[in-house]
């Protein structure tokens, strides 16, 4: 979803209970290499956690033989109340993730962190956000795993708020790092950032812990497959309904049992913890089209938004690439669910 340190505006709830999102996919590639061997290939080796806007071909790259990814690159946690204890699992319906996504067998490790000045990002600094006072605030439920090739370890996130009244309207950020073990081979590993709110006051923890008991906690288990899309080559002045003429798109995917219910809207990227990818420019978001803005999907099923993007007959868009962010979330206020951000990359022909 967009680079480590490259973080946007915090989004701001607009409903009354604790809302997360996970807002981007981190993944880190380990190539398997003798410490020996280190010294002459480091530079080649290592790959730091990227997410390129253009896919990869599966079938022209060659599984590497270690790397990890996770889902929960960046989570934002808002309206939490002081002297109360919270589960990630609870909360958005899925417990924190982290898959191999290499060809071995690896020993996974993961533990909560105070993050470094350096991991809080400027402009969350700006928007008031600080270290956990202390890493008690963050507990993982496991933090070793032994995890095969293709599969992935769960552990849940147990957040404790102190009761302490001072703590009204702060911001803090706690990280979770998770990482390969192993004397014998390069070790790679991944970061998660949670960003922490508390609610504004006394009167606002009761509200919304008043929603909450009316709410609906059950699994909202629905992804975006996949959650960025590439299309290039576009010509100006046209319509291009998406799926139709792609024969691909972004799909929402319920893996619950339950018929679940979504909003959907383009949104300003500014609003979103995302960061607008290297060369490209805002899509106006005129342009993108969904065809409803309620989306419902069935239990074990897969739905189409329907996306449309309608590109002006304006030559000065010849040759540019444009971008734009789809906001995914539960449709009522009083269930508390996933936020997802999908991502469309539009190259226009030159």
């Amino acid at each position: 979803m967009k680079n480590i340190n490259g973080i946007g505006t915090a989004e701001r709830s607009r409903q009354n209970v604790p809302t997360i999102s996970p807002n981007m996919n981190q993944e880190a590639v380990m190539t398997r290499i003798h410490p020996k061997l280190l010294a002459a290939v480091f530079a080649a080796m290592i790959a730091a956690p990227t997410f390129a806007a253009e896919p990869v071909n599966p079938q022209a790259t060659p599984t590497p033989a270690g790397g990890i990814r996770t889902d929960f690159g960046d989570v934002q946690i808002d309206n939490l109340g002081i002297g109360r204890t919270y589960n990630l699992r609870d909360l958005a319906g899925t417990p924190m993730k982290v898959t191999n996504t290499g060809a071995d067998t690896i020993n996974l490790v993961m533990s909560a962190e105070i993050p470094t000045d350096a991991m809080i990002t400027p402009i969350r600094k700006e928007l008031g956000y600080k270290p956990v006072p202390t890493i008690d605030w963050v507990t993982l439920g496991q933090t070793q795993f032994i995890v095969p090739s293709g599969e992935s370890a769960y552990t849940d996130i147990i957040i404790k708020i102190p009761d302490d009244p001072s703590l009204y309207g702060k911001k803090f950020q706690a990280d979770i790092f998770s990482r390969t073990s192993g004397a014998e081979f390069l070790n790679m590993g991944v970061w998660s950032h949670l960003q922490l709110t508390i609610a504004g006051s006394p009167e606002a923890q009761a509200a919304i812990e008043k929603n909450r008991k009316h709410g609906v906690l059950g699994n909202m288990e629905y992804t975006l497959l996949p959650d960025k899309l590439v299309i290039e080559n576009v010509v100006i002045g046209k319509t291009l309904d998406i799926k139709k003429e792609l024969k691909r798109t972004m799909m929402v995917a319920n893996s619950g049992a339950d018929s679940i219910e979504l909003s959907l809207k383009p949104v300003p990227i500014g609003d979103t913890p995302l960061s607008l990818q290297t060369g490209y420019e805002e899509g106006n978001l005129d342009w993108l089209a969904i065809k409803s803005g309620r989306l419902k999907v069935e239990g074990s099923s897969f739905a189409d938004p329907g996306f449309t993007l309608k590109i002006p007959n304006d030559k000065s868009l010849a040759g540019k690439k444009l971008m734009w962010v789809v906001k995914v979330a539960p449709a009522s206020a009083d269930v508390v669910g996933v936020t997802y951000y999908g991502k469309l990359y539009v190259e226009m022909a030159k």
